[in-house]
């Protein structure tokens, strides 16, 4: 009876120092991640927005390719740039200040009557990034 005993108490401490939940969990993980978020912070914001649907990038600043030709004033066709619902204004250049690359969760592109809620501002479009912060 003792050994029936003795042999119970070490089949159950055997069976439950071997979990497979562990690593299968930390696998499961690292599957579940795109390569484009395994790698965000190997791509510049620059060519993340140069990434969306109609945006090209001029003279080193993204812009629509819709509005691009419609204006004849150098820095007249950026778009309005919007980080965490916070207006930042027309300038690529201060919203790369502001955000870095790896904290970027979301990019959108807005363009036509999505951008009626920005007024005048957005009359070039409007990126609106979304950070993890």
């Amino acid at each position: 009876m003792r050994l029936v005993t003795m042999f119970s108490l070490c089949l159950l401490m055997g069976l439950g120092s071997c979990s497979t939940t562990k690593p299968g969990a930390k696998q499961s993980a690292i599957e579940t991640e795109s390569p484009e978020q395994r790698n965000r912070a190997a791509i510049s914001l620059l060519n993340r927005i140069r990434q969306l649907p109609g945006v090209i990038v001029r003279n080193g600043v993204p812009v629509f390719t819709k509005t691009s030709s419609e204006s004849t004033q150098p820095g007249a066709v950026e778009p309005l740039y919007i980080i965490d619902d916070y207006i930042v204004g027309n300038s690529f250049r201060a919203a790369d200040e502001l955000v870095e690359s790896i904290n970027v969760k979301k990019i959108e592109a807005l363009t036509g009557p999505d951008t009626s809620f920005y007024g005048s501002r957005g009359g070039n479009g409007v990126i609106k990034i979304t950070t993890y912060q």
